[in-house]
């Protein structure tokens, strides 16, 4: 058992003895929520790009098209979607909708809330995800016509980013007109209380919101950053829910009778390593003497397929994370659009990896420095941990150093020579926020073109003709079975080319009292609205 499980096991005794008044508590207060939860809201605009901002915000803002448990895309604000051509896209907007002053949703409110976040000024928007937005055309009250500069299969998704508002806003509004609540005006089951920075976010019951009155008469977020403070909370009955609640928590929370719940489900997020295959002498790869190689071995399709070989992703999900990730050959897990069948989680294989270094010329292997944030996703300080001994083990001796990812980052995009990241192996992370594979494919697995926006995140130097060929065939294709096959098979060379190493997709997971069920979701989002009381459950004996 961890440190963690043994420290919060000591308070379980007490916690027991403590429920029985909570329940009556709880009776007293059944229409209200209490979330425990991890991240803090960075912005209060809606139409800044903030992943606990959309999480939280999305109980006050819709969108035109929403995501299901399983990121595959639903109707909202909008209750259908058609393409006209490959440029065109037309969305029927649900009527008898009104925002939260009373004001009804129209077209011209979608119009305004897309054109205000494709021209907001700032670093973090959802620029990015409209840039193939040309025209947003009001053709009814409600009905609205998208236009893209080249075909965008998943425009759907990406316009399904965008919170909408009302035009009465105007051009005019500022930051903190949303946090002051005067400007926070949604379609979504509840309204804006109070944002009180670092502490909470409290929100009530919209009366008017067309999906029907929702069993939380008022929910409160609480920001509680540190995991061991989220257990305490829910274990004390100060909190109903927490999100974050890894398998070490889950060890404590099951000696509580029952009392305490836990749920997960495989998350977007992909922890991954990234091979400097660049640069013709890398600075972190040296022969066995410590020397530098003459050559960089992580050019060799071999030898990254070597190095994905001697990690047993297995061993890692049962012994290192426990339970908090499942093993991944690919970007997306099971279930996602472009997901690959035959692209399974590599199984370790000694002999092989052996030949394979062999045959690349390293019969002895070399030597390579591992690096890491230590600060930036779960248990990733541990994974490259037992990455490094892996290795190791397998010829390749590895050091690893580990850093706080603000310093991290810097250095793993463009800290290195000419702007290149500085390292030569080194562990990053991406998802598929819209459950679609094609966005991380992009991003990492397409040969970098800034000016075409491809290759964004590809840090390593990856190419791969044949992999950028099936990436802009979907980026293209537009009807969805085509679209998929040629993810697949991108996929596929990806994987057969070593070009990144996945090692595992984190597992999203909460914790709660008995008397509530919980729908987990894979973006790791907690919805209020996923959150329902239940029959208390039969004491276990």
């Amino acid at each position: 058992m961890s440190h963690l499980a043994v420290h919060l096991a000591s308070r379980i005794a007490a916690a027991l003895a403590a429920f029985a008044l909570l329940a009556a508590g709880h009776a007293a207060h059944a229409a209200d929520l209490r979330i425990g939860y991890k991240a803090e809201i960075s912005a209060a605009d809606p139409h800044v790009l903030d992943a606990a901002g959309r999480n939280l915000w999305g109980h006050v803002y819709e969108t035109l098209v929403g995501l299901d448990n399983a990121l595959r895309p639903v109707p909202q604000l909008a209750t259908a979607w058609r393409q006209l051509d490959d440029r065109n896209w037309e969305f029927q907007l649900r009527p008898g909708v009104r925002f939260s002053n009373g004001e009804p949703f129209t077209a011209e409110d979608a119009r305004y809330s897309i054109e205000r976040a494709m021209k907001l000024p700032g670093a973090r928007t959802f620029r990015t995800y409209l840039k193939s937005v040309a025209a947003v055309e009001v053709t009814g009250p409600l009905t609205l016509r998208v236009r893209t500069r080249s075909p965008n299969p998943v425009l759907p998704q990406n316009i399904g980013m965008v919170a909408m508002l009302p035009r009465s806003l105007g051009k005019a509004v500022r930051e903190a007109d949303f946090a002051h609540g005067s400007a926070s005006i949604g379609t979504g089951p509840y309204k804006l209380v109070a944002w009180e920075h670092g502490q909470q976010l409290t929100l009530a019951r919209n009366p008017g919101y067309w999906g029907g009155p929702q069993p939380w008469q008022r929910v409160v977020f609480q920001f509680i950053p540190k995991e061991p403070a989220r257990a305490s909370a829910l274990l004390s009955g100060l909190v109903d829910v927490i999100d974050a609640s890894s398998a070490s928590i889950a060890e404590a929370f099951a000696r509580t009778n029952g009392r305490i719940r836990t749920v997960s489900a495989t998350s977007y997020m992909l922890n991954y390593l990234q091979l400097d295959q660049a640069r013709a002498v890398s600075p972190y790869v040296q022969d066995n003497a410590g020397q530098p190689l003459a050559a960089n071995p992580l050019r060799d399709a071999r030898v990254r397929q070597a190095i994905s070989l001697a990690i047993d992703r297995d061993l890692i999900a049962a012994r290192v994370t426990r339970g908090d990730s499942v093993p991944a050959g690919q970007m997306v897990p099971q279930g996602f659009f472009g997901f690959a069948p035959n692209v399974p989680a590599p199984r370790a294989d000694a002999a092989r990896v052996r030949r394979l270094l062999a045959e690349a010329g390293y019969p002895e292997g070399f030597r390579l420095t591992l690096h890491c944030p230590n600060d930036r996703y779960l248990n990733d300080a541990k994974t490259c941990e037992a990455v490094g001994q892996m290795l190791t083990r397998a010829g390749i001796r590895t050091e690893v150093r580990t850093l706080p990812y603000s310093v991290y980052i810097t250095r793993a995009t463009s800290g290195g020579d000419g702007g290149k990241p500085e390292f030569s192996v080194f562990l990053l992370g991406i998802g598929a926020v819209s459950g679609d594979s094609l966005e991380p494919l992009v991003a990492v697995a397409h040969a970098q073109d800034k000016a075409a926006g491809l290759g964004a995140n590809n840090r390593s130097g990856y190419a791969n003709a044949a992999v950028d060929a099936l990436i802009e065939e979907s980026m293209h294709t537009m009807a969805p079975a085509p679209r998929d096959q040629a993810q697949q098979r991108a996929a596929e060379k990806l994987a057969a080319d070593a070009g990144i190493v996945p090692l595992h997709h984190l597992r999203a997971a909460w914790a709660y009292r008995d008397g509530l069920a919980v729908q987990p979701r894979s973006d790791g989002f907690t919805y209020a609205s996923n959150i329902r009381p239940a029959p208390p459950a039969a004491p276990q004996r």
